[in-house]
């Protein structure tokens, strides 16, 4: 029913096809989901563009999604993911703990820079196996992805792990991560992964953590959002907007709101945020700071926001952004954060700060 749909919408905009040239319908194509883009998930899945056009054009295909790997001498190198078994071939020890990152976002905004911040990391965390697999290098592509691909994404992550586990990687020390459809995917293929195998090793063990970065809230066609604690022996989620992009309700292990947002139904961005995008893209921002520059975010357990706002909160309690966590740690962690970077407050951010002292 949903592909005769787009069929008919297909038809109905190919009136505007005898008008203009297949380039100019792609060019329109591209400002339509970019528009829809910014009123959120759901209207983005139902964007009225010709999928006929776009599939004239390369980068929508599951297999234009990519790998990046380092070498022994810290030089990055694409693969595609076609190649994904040759990634034992690259700079991947054993001995390290391994995070493996799945990029499911784009922006055109600079300031987030998501592709500069990946590389980063991988540069300079190089006592871990940095991995990094990208399918939304520009928003036809992660469109594709959210509509009609991301089972095999989830599939495509989950042959990676397999390919680090045969390689001699325990999934003891890999570390899941993705930020918006990122986490879905990687949430995904963590799941899938555990049922190809919980029966072919003797002594099988489930991946260590997910750390799912503001899960995408709406799948296109799809009741499943794929992200829940037993996918790993550790789910940590990042909350970030809770409106149009991210999801509200506590889904890990571990749920972390940074300054409350997303928490309560009350429409509210980040702090420096003046767009939906930008409160998606801020947990995204807050993960790379405490990795790349490794500046502890802590956080605080606490039963409510309003709990945490009052200062009735466990301070024997607190835990780091990033990829170590106590075993102990569960339930809801709360925090304040700045406007722009440095967004750590360290431990003055476990008091609660209005919102105009914030964005001082």
């Amino acid at each position: 029913m949903i592909l005769g749909w787009k069929i008919i919408l297909g038809l109905s905009f190919c009136t505007l096809c005898r008008a203009l040239s297949v380039e100019q319908v792609q060019q329109k194509n591209i400002e339509i989901l970019t528009e829809y883009f910014n009123k959120g998930w759901k209207e983005f899945c139902d964007a009225p563009v010709d999928e006929g056009v776009m599939s004239l054009y390369n980068g929508i295909n599951p297999s234009d999604t990519t790998i990046h790997v380092l070498t022994i001498n810290n030089q990055s190198v694409e693969l595609p993911i076609r190649a994904l078994s040759e990634i034992r071939d690259f700079d991947i020890n054993p001995n390290r703990k391994t995070l493996l990152y799945v990029n499911g976002f784009y922006t055109d905004e600079s300031y987030f820079s998501i592709q500069a911040h990946l590389h980063m990391l991988q540069a300079r965390r190089r006592d871990l196996n940095v991995i990094v697999v990208n399918f939304a290098k520009d928003v036809q592509q992660l469109y594709y992805a959210l509509r009609h691909h991301l089972t095999l994404h989830g599939y495509f992550i989950s042959k990676i792990l397999s390919v680090l586990v045969g390689n001699g990687v325990d999934p003891k020390d890999i570390t899941l991560a993705g930020h918006s459809v990122g986490a879905n995917a990687a949430a995904l293929g963590a799941s899938i992964y555990t049922t190809e195998h919980m029966h072919s090793y003797s002594t099988f063990s489930i991946i260590d953590q997910l750390i799912a970065i503001d899960p995408c809230s709406y799948i296109c066609d799809s009741h499943d959002i794929f992200v829940r604690r037993n996918v790993s022996s550790r789910v940590v989620v990042i909350h970030g907007e809770g409106n149009l992009f991210g999801v509200r309700e506590p889904l890990g292990t571990i749920d972390i709101y940074p300054n409350g947002i997303g928490f309560y139904p009350k429409r509210r961005m980040q702090p420096g945020c003046e767009s939906w995008v930008c409160s998606h893209m801020y947990p995204f921002l807050l993960f790379m700071e405490s990795l790349v520059e490794r500046v502890p975010i802590t956080a605080v357990k606490c039963e409510s926001w309003m709990q945490f706002k009052d200062g009735q909160c466990n301070y024997t309690d607190t835990i780091d952004i990033g990829i170590n966590y106590p075993v102990t740690a569960k339930g809801l962690y709360f925090c304040i954060t700045q406007a722009q970077p440095p967004f750590t407050l360290k431990e003055d951010g476990l008091e609660y700060r209005s919102r105009n002292s914030i964005l001082k």
